[in-house]
């Protein structure tokens, strides 16, 4: 009867750290749901930059080929002064540079944005092996 009453003890302890590793588990999903929201749109705005800044690298190498269809153009012209070409190639060549710049913030952000995704998968994969382990790790399967 003592061993009896002993494994009903047992039995409703183990019942509520279940439960309590439950709720646990619950509130640790429902913080990581939070999180992974902020992270989400975290993640939109910078996509939203990140196609705002694409739009002006476009732009400027529209404004680019325009200057170098010009200085051309200009350089096939006979008796066309080499100091007025010299001009156009300058602001050709800054606007390079800007395009360059622009370039290389793009890929930066672009895989900034991307390594931010494999982080957000890494953890969600760990939280649910977590999730399940907590689940295993119990040992009782009390109902």
């Amino acid at each position: 009867m003592a061993e009896e009453l002993d494994q009903n003890q047992k039995i409703m302890s183990l019942r509520r750290e279940r439960n309590f590793l439950l709720r646990k588990v619950d509130m640790l999903e429902a913080i990581h749901k939070v999180a992974l929201e902020a992270k989400e749109m975290e993640i939109g705005v910078l996509k939203q930059k990140l196609d705002q800044l694409e739009s002006t690298v476009m732009f400027y190498k529209g404004v680019f080929d325009a200057m170098e269809r010009e200085t051309q153009a200009l350089e096939n012209e006979n008796g066309f002064d080499v100091v007025k070409i010299e001009l156009p190639k300058i602001q050709i060549n800054e606007l390079q540079n800007k395009v360059s710049k622009m370039e290389n913030k793009l890929k930066i952000q672009d895989n900034a944005i991307s390594q931010k995704l494999i982080n957000e998968n890494i953890q969600v994969g760990e939280s649910s092996n977590a999730n399940i382990l907590v689940g295993e790790s119990s040992g009782a399967n009390i109902d």
